[in-house]
């Protein structure tokens, strides 16, 4: 990371936080510009309360090490604080995550001490507004290895115009990997929101009840797609418990709580796809694990 760097001795508190990055005071107008500051916690440890809930929201087992998505839970808060920089452009709450890459080295014990570092990495304009990544770094407090590291694809909508081709789009092809993979159907309560919101400390209305969410468009509350992913990951077993591990994801469809949901998978070469499903067999989210 060659951007300056702000150390901090540890990472910062996640109400504000998210209220600072929610807050659109003082952010540039017209500009789309970001900032160009790392974000570097030290000493960061997983508080075992907060990951007790994260296993038992998300379905994990307790096993010694940290769940392959849970250094993204443990650095929400430093991609807060660089959404809620004065120059950075835009609104948090406007803000829509499409993407999300991860690359474990080695497994991490989950009372380890860690050093957490987060970035912007470079934007793109899309049809429907502008796409930026934040790329974050886990390494080993005492050593500095590299341990685990991911790219986070998020989506500034256009508010000005809209996609006027959005209509004619032809729907996309029938993923064939799925063919003769049977899928399992999941029952996703009300709640879920609200449980994995006291365990990653992501508190975002949209997520919490139906009176909260109204006002940003949703019927419903809608479930994290980082819960959907973690709650994919733990449905896969030990295909996720190998040291070098590669995640990656597109969330589509917002999954409104509460839900039932088909999940699938298809085994690969060098791993297995899966995907979550509507009903009506519109997906949620597409992932490959290997």
């Amino acid at each position: 990371m060659s951007a300056p760097i702000l150390d901090l001795h540890s990472l910062p508190a996640m109400p504000a936080t998210l209220l600072r990055a929610a807050v659109p005071f003082g952010k540039s107008r017209g500009s789309t510009t970001l900032p160009a500051l790392t974000l570097r916690a030290h000493g960061c440890r997983a508080s075992p309360v907060l990951l007790e809930r994260y296993r038992t929201a998300c379905g994990f087992d307790v096993d010694g090490f940290l769940p392959l998505t849970y250094p993204q839970v443990m650095a929400t808060p430093l991609h807060l604080q660089l959404l809620g920089l004065p120059d950075f452009p835009y609104s948090a709450m406007g803000i829509v995550h499409v993407r999300n890459h991860i690359q474990q080295h080695r497994r991490l014990p989950d009372t380890a001490a860690l050093t957490v570092a987060c970035r912007f990495d470079g934007q793109r304009e899309v049809p429907a507004g502008h796409e930026f990544d934040i790329e974050t770094r886990v390494e080993s407090q005492d050593t500095g290895e590299l341990l685990w590291q991911a790219v986070s694809t998020m989506l500034r909508r256009h508010t000005a115009r809209k996609d006027k081709d959005g209509a004619r789009k032809a729907p996309p092809p029938e993923d064939t990997r799925f063919t003769s993979s049977r899928p399992a159907p999941w029952s996703i309560p009300a709640d879920t929101g609200r449980r994995y919101a006291r365990a990653s400390g992501d508190f975002n209305p949209i997520h919490l009840t139906a009176v909260t969410a109204k006002p940003f468009g949703f019927p419903r509350a809608i479930a994290h797609g980082m819960w959907t992913l973690a709650r994919c990951v733990a449905e896969l077993g030990e295909a996720g418990h190998a040291d070098a591990l590669r995640l990656d994801c597109d969330f589509k469809k917002p999954l409104l709580l509460p839900s039932r949901v088909m999940f699938q998978t298809a085994r690969e070469s060098a791993g297995v796809a899966f995907r979550v499903l509507s009903e009506e067999g519109k997906p949620h989210l597409v992932g490959r694990l290997g």
